[in-house]
């Protein structure tokens, strides 16, 4: 399995940067490392689009304007055929 990686560069405030190079020296990981673990913890479960994928994801999607559709369905499907 190949995994890509995406290339970015952020700007930093002095003290986050002194966080994640202490955090780098003590644990001898890569800053670029750790930025990936924390927002992995962050996001863990999340879909790329920023939802979880939870089955509730679907409520309400079937959300109508209070249109008849379910008695009349034959009608909107198919139109007047009388």
């Amino acid at each position: 399995m190949v995994i890509v990686k995406h290339r970015t560069q952020i700007s930093l405030d002095d003290w986050q940067y002194q966080m994640l190079l202490d955090a780098s020296r003590t644990t001898r990981k890569s800053i670029s490392a750790i930025i990936r673990e924390l927002v992995s913890e962050k996001y863990a479960g999340q879909s790329a689009c920023g939802s979880s994928s939870s089955a509730l994801d679907i409520v309400g999607i079937g959300a109508g304007d209070g249109c008849a559709v379910a008695e009349e369905h034959d009608e909107y499907l198919y139109g007047d055929r009388r």
